[in-house]
């Protein structure tokens, strides 16, 4: 890597870090935003995928006690069917094809979820809210099969649910750490880990870390108000900027 390479490879990491650290989830979303800059595709998404990772994994400490195992099953039962199919449809459509649909389904999810910032929490009945959080935990799971940002859809619905700052963490923690941890086994197993992606992410653990340290210091001192509002706003923004960079993309093919 040239020095401007590493120059951006250190401020996207530390600015996904700070992300994470705020939302519990939105590493990938702002990293990704500046990682298919200065790394080739398959390294990227290990970068993303084990950065997340890392990041999660450091931080399970500091959120063991909010952990909430029973709520967190279905989302984890429906992530372990979501991903298979995410990487399924990669393998047999077009990447560019079903990265922009599925950067139009978060647009219009999180559209709606900024309509309903305000409004009272979505309640179900026990047994359609495990089937409504196992259908949200499939979907995250065919997004990080796709796309590699599989924790998204998921925070999103947690602030729809009511949930408070901290029962999203113990909600998040859990699940990204199953989908991501999937994901780097995948990736291991299929051969797509390469050396320039390991050496860049050892570089990169020092700045994502201190993001990382930064961003948990503004997570104490957000409203709840606030923190969804954060949630919403980066998963908005990070659709657009997926949207944005699959059309550009077609853009390039013609």
């Amino acid at each position: 890597m040239t020095r401007e390479q590493l120059v951006v490879l250190a401020l996207s990491v530390f600015a996904g870090g700070f992300a994470f650290g705020v939302t519990g989830f939105a590493y990938g979303v702002v990293a990704s935003l500046f990682l298919h800059h200065v790394l080739p595709p398959r390294e990227a998404v290990f970068f993303l995928v084990a950065g997340g990772l890392l990041l999660n994994l450091a931080a399970l400490p500091r959120f063991w006690a909010e952990i909430q195992w029973k709520g967190c099953l279905p989302f984890l039962v429906g992530a372990t069917f979501g991903i298979p199919v995410g990487l399924m449809l990669l393998t047999h459509l077009e990447p560019t094809t079903v990265r922009t649909l599925s950067s139009i389904v978060v647009v219009c999810y999180c559209a709606f979820a900024l309509s309903r910032l305000e409004a009272a929490p979505l309640t179900f009945s026990p047994a359609w809210g495990r089937i409504a959080d196992t259908g949200i935990g499939f979907a995250g799971g065919v997004l990080g099969g796709v796309a590699g940002l599989g924790p998204l859809l998921p925070s999103v619905w947690y602030g729809l649910r009511g949930k408070d700052k901290r029962e999203a963490r113990g909600l998040s923690q859990p699940f990204a750490l199953h989908v991501q941890g999937l994901m780097v086994v995948w990736l291991l197993w299929t051969g797509s880990l390469k050396v320039t992606g390991v050496t860049s992410l050892l570089f990169a653990i020092p700045p994502m870390l201190l993001g990382a340290w930064l961003g948990l210091r503004l997570f104490d001192v957000l409203s709840p108000s606030r923190f969804r509002l954060a949630i919403v706003w980066l998963s908005l923004l990070g659709g657009i900027a997926l949207l944005a960079r699959q059309i550009l993309a077609s853009l390039g093919e013609l």
